[in-house]
């Protein structure tokens, strides 16, 4: 994911801005975003608008980062977006509930983690959301 972040800076405000709402979208997470950018419902409302991009220089930046590269790593691992939605929502012995519901906590790295460790072959997903070969 290390790779992921470097291209994913290298995207201009309004490039990052428009990844971060595809993402969400499909992976049904757009209702979720104020609380995983730590920002207001009024400020994703002005950023939906194209009033406003992302700002490189605020914690938003940093979010809209993570939830793309999770999007981005989440498909790889999985192999389609219909087999992330569903990870998401289901719960994980590892992590100790829902994906979904750790990602607006302190505990989202523990998802990236999770992700990465899955991706190096360190750890496997469950039988049900597993990538078919």
């Amino acid at each position: 994911m290390a790779a992921d972040r470097a291209d994913l800076k290298q995207l201009s405000p309004a490039l990052l801005t428009k990844a971060l709402f595809r993402a969400v979208e499909q992976l049904n997470l757009t209702e979720n975003l104020p609380s995983l950018l730590r920002v207001s419902a009024d400020e994703i409302a002005s950023l939906q608008a194209g009033e406003r991009v992302l700002d490189p220089q605020r914690e938003e930046w940093q979010g809209a980062l993570q939830i793309v590269g999770l999007f981005r790593t989440i498909v790889e691992v999985l192999g389609s977006v219909d087999r992330a939605k569903a990870w998401l929502g289901t719960s994980n012995e590892t992590l100790g509930g829902r994906p979904v519901d750790l990602l607006g906590t302190p505990d989202a790295e523990r998802v990236h983690r999770y992700l990465n460790s899955v991706r190096k072959h360190e750890l496997r997903m469950p039988p049900a959301v597993r990538r078919e070969h």
